[in-house]
């Protein structure tokens, strides 16, 4: 439930954090953006489609995605990469669902976080985000085998679920 977010539990998170209604239209939009995210693009995302941050916007996967996400309620690890000056830089991009209320996922938060080397700050605007593949988070907080060459999952950082929501234990499925 949005309810149960504590943004002061986020307050280092949330430059990287935005949160996509779909309950407005078909088309998902930007409820909010964190600052990071907004400097990416090089202005504010509120009421913008979803679309606008993804190169290849006429591609529907990226909504296909964040609609899964929020018809199964379980959150989805997104491999993404931006790209400056002829350089790539790896991203995750965590997609988690909200209910605002009711007993259907309407919101989903995000969190954009560099794999290892961050963007640097000069490097802005980018053209958008290129999607690469995707899969949803274990229920046990590890991280989705998204390659089908690699068998070898990682742990997911399931610290930042037990911030989002103030609690002490991960719970799959909520």
């Amino acid at each position: 439930m949005r309810s149960q977010i504590d943004p002061s539990a986020l307050r280092r998170f949330l430059p990287h954090l935005f949160i996509v209604n779909s309950t407005v239209s078909d088309r998902p939009t930007f409820a909010l953006a964190g600052t990071r995210i907004c400097e990416l693009f090089d202005r504010e995302l509120r009421g913008l489609d979803y679309t606008f941050m993804w190169l290849g916007a006429q591609d529907d996967e990226p909504t296909t995605i964040l609609k899964h996400v929020l018809f199964y309620e379980r959150p989805a690890l997104l491999d993404i990469r931006l790209s400056h000056d002829g350089q790539d830089y790896a991203h995750d991009l965590l997609l988690m669902p909200i209910r605002s209320q009711g007993y259907r996922s309407d919101r989903a938060l995000g969190a954009l976080v560099p794999h290892e080397t961050p963007l640097p700050f000069t490097a802005v605007p980018v053209r958008g985000l290129a999607f690469e593949s995707w899969g949803f988070v274990k229920p046990d907080g590890t991280r989705p085998t998204i390659s089908a060459d690699s068998n070898v999952s990682t742990a997911m950082p399931i610290t930042f679920f037990r911030r989002l929501v103030g609690q002490k234990a991960a719970q799959p499925g909520r």
